[in-house]
C-alpha cells in the first residue's frame, strides 16, 4: 500500500543509495557512509559453516534451524537470564531488513500508530507505511544526548498501537542505558503499546555501560518483541541473517507471512550464524575494541573542527551538526564527497528536521578516519555554503 509514510521513506532511502553509486565511480573513497562493517567475518564463522554444510544439505522449516534457535535461546538465558522456547517463542529471518517488515505486517492493521524516535532509520517509515500505518514520530536532542525521554514517550506515544525503540541508535549513536531502559518499561507496562526492540547494535556498546534488553525489564517481557541479528556483531552483513523473538501468537503470524514471502533462510547462512555462536574465541570483544578506538579518533577530529555531535554511547555511527559549514546538509555531503572524496549521510535521509546534521559512521579504519579530517581540513572554506 503506497502513502506519504512509504514515498518519504523511499525518498530518504534512495538519496542515501544515490550517493553510494557516485561514490563507487570515484577513485580512493573514504566511505564513513553506509552502515555494513568493514571488517572481515572472522574465519571460524564461515569455515565452520563449510563444515556443517557437508554433513547436510537439506533445507530448514521456515522458523530457522532447531540448532541455531536453541542457541539463541541458550545465549539469551545466559548472558541476559531471559528465558525463551525456541520452538515456538524465536524465529530466524533473512536479515534484520526482513525481521522488521515482517514485524509492521504482522502487528500493524491500517490507521494504527506506530512510534518512533526521531531521527530515525526510514527503512521503519517503509515498513510502517507497507502495513498502512500512520508513524508518529517521538522527539530527541543534543540536549539530552538524543536519548529517548519517558516524559516524551508518555507525551508523544501516548495511544499508539506500536512504539519502534532502536538500541543503540541508528543514525544518532544514543544509548538507552539499564537504569533509562527500567524507567521507560514503567512508563509502557500498564499501556496498551507494543514495543519492538531493535537490538541489533546491542553487543557494541562502550564506556562500560551496561546494555539491558528491554524484555529484561520488569512486565515487559510478554509485551515486547525483540529483533536482532549477526551482521553487525560479527561482520556477517552479506549472511543475512536475523532473528524475532516474541510471543508464540505473534511468532506464528510472522512465519504465515515468510511462508509466502520468502521461506527459510538460507541453510549456509544459518550454518554461520550457528558457528558464531560456537567460537572457540568470542569475536564480538575484538570488534567492540576496534570500534571503539575509531569512535576515538573520530570524535577527536569532530572536536577539533568544533563540531557538536551526539556522544555515541554505542553502536557503529556518530551524528554531528555541521551548521557551521551548511544549512543544507544534503548539499554539503555532496560537495564533500565531491572535493574531498570523504562520503558522509545527510541527516535530512534520516528525518525531514535534520537539515543541519550528517550521520558519519565508524566503518573505515583509524588512519583512514584521519585522513578523512585532514581532506576536509584542507577544503574547509570551499564546504561552506
Amino acid at each position: 500500500m503506497t502513502n506519504d509514510t512509504v514515498k518519504k521513506g523511499e525518498t530518504a532511502t534512495s538519496l542515501r543509495y544515490k550517493m553510494m553509486e557516485l561514490a563507487a565511480n570515484m577513485d580512493d573513497v573514504i566511505s564513513l557512509g553506509r552502515g555494513d562493517p568493514d571488517l572481515d567475518t572472522p574465519t571460524d564463522i564461515w569455515e565452520g559453516a563449510l563444515s556443517k554444510l557437508q554433513d547436510r544439505h537439506s533445507t530448514s522449516p521456515v522458523r530457522g534451524l532447531a540448532e541455531l534457535r536453541n542457541a539463541i535461546a541458550r545465549r539469551y538465558q545466559n548472558e541476559k537470564g531471559l528465558s525463551f522456547d525456541p520452538d515456538s517463542e524465536i524465529l530466524i529471518t533473512n536479515g534484520g531488513q526482513e525481521a522488521l517488515f515482517l514485524s509492521m505486517l504482522a502487528l500493524v492493521n491500517p490507521g494504527d500508530r506506530v512510534a518512533t524516535p526521531d531521527p530515525r532509520y526510514t527503512s521503519y517509515d517503509q515498513a510502517i507505511g507497507a502495513a498502512g500505518g500512520e508513524l508518529v514520530e517521538i522527539p530527541t536532542d543534543l540536549e539530552h544526548n538524543f536519548v529517548l525521554q519517558p516524559q516524551d514517550v508518555r507525551k508523544y506515544a501516548a495511544g499508539a498501537n506500536v512504539l519502534v525503540l532502536v538500541n543503540p541508535s541508528n543514525p544518532t549513536g544514543a544509548l538507552v542505558n539499564a537504569d533509562t531502559s527500567r524507567v521507560l518499561a514503567e512508563t509502557l507496562r500498564d499501556s496498551d503499546t507494543i514495543v519492538i526492540s531493535d537490538e541489533i547494535y546491542e553487543s557494541i556498546v562502550y564506556d562500560d555501560e551496561e546494555f539491558l534488553s528491554l524484555a529484561a525489564c520488569d512486565g515487559m517481557r510478554d509485551r515486547t518483541l525483540t529483533l536482532s541479528g549477526f551482521s553487525k556483531s560479527y561482520a556477517m552483513t552479506g549472511f543475512r541473517v536475523g532473528y524475532l523473538i516474541g510471543d508464540p501468537t505473534f511468532i506464528a503470524a510472522v512465519e504465515a507471512l515468510k511462508e509466502c514471502m520468502s521461506g527459510p533462510c538460507p541453510l549456509f547462512s544459518q550454518f554461520a550464524a550457528l558457528s558464531a555462536t560456537e567460537q572457540a574465541n568470542d569475536s564480538r570483544a575484538e570488534f567492540l575494541e576496534i570500534y571503539s578506538g575509531r569512535r576515538k579518533v573520530m570524535m577527536e577530529g569532530l572536536d577539533s573542527f568544533g563540531i557538536p555531535y551526539c556522544h555515541p554511547g554505542g553502536g557503529i555511527f556518530m551524528w554531528a551538526d555541521i551548521s557551521k559549514f551548511s544549512s543544507d546538509a544534503e548539499k554539503f555531503c555532496y560537495q564533500l564527497l565531491e572535493k574531498t572524496g570523504v562520503l558522509m549521510f545527510p541527516g535530512n535521509s534520516f528525518g525531514e528536521r535534520w537539515q543541519t546534521w550528517v550521520r558519519i559512521s565508524l566503518l573505515a579504519p583509524e588512519d583512514r578516519i584521519a585522513c578523512a579530517f585532514d581532506r576536509m581540513s584542507g577544503a574547509a572554506s570551499s564546504l561552506c555554503c
